[in-house]
């Protein structure tokens, strides 16, 4: 797939072009501003499973730089609030988060397309029949 790269004053210009360009899946478009990229015209599903991963990649830097700082293996910069972990437990956590996350795409795939209503109310159930089954009987 071919990017564009376009000047903001241009993109501003062909801004229907440039968005027709990538509805029609004929190639990104990045902005430029004062020899800058400032911005990149994706489609919405390509923007949605990049965020999707970035929120994991956040997410997992937090969760390591807290694990490393109570371990004393994180060096702690205040200046730009950040703590720098060794690469293997990163690498160690990133896998571990992937792999929880690939379980929830691989049950979101094989789900049936229910209401939302109708998922809450089968969970419900669910949740009532083994809480029913691990109550201690009256005998």
């Amino acid at each position: 797939m071919v990017t564009t790269t376009v000047k903001s004053g241009e993109a501003r210009t062909r801004f229907r072009d440039l968005l027709d360009q990538v509805l029609a899946g004929k190639g990104d478009v990045m902005i430029e501003r004062n020899g800058k990229n400032v911005a990149v015209m994706i489609p919405a599903a390509d923007y949605e499973q990049i965020r999707g991963k970035l929120d994991t990649i956040r997410a997992v830097r937090e969760a390591a730089a807290t694990y490393a700082v109570k371990r004393g293996q994180a060096r702690i910069n205040t200046e730009d609030s950040t703590a720098t972990i060794p690469l293997d437990m990163y690498t160690k956590l990133v896998a571990e988060r992937e792999a929880r996350f690939e379980v929830i795409d691989r049950i979101r795939e094989n789900a049936p397309d229910l209401p939302e209503e109708e998922i809450e109310e089968i969970v419900a159930e669910a949740v009532r029949k083994v809480r029913a089954e691990n109550a201690p009987s009256g005998s």
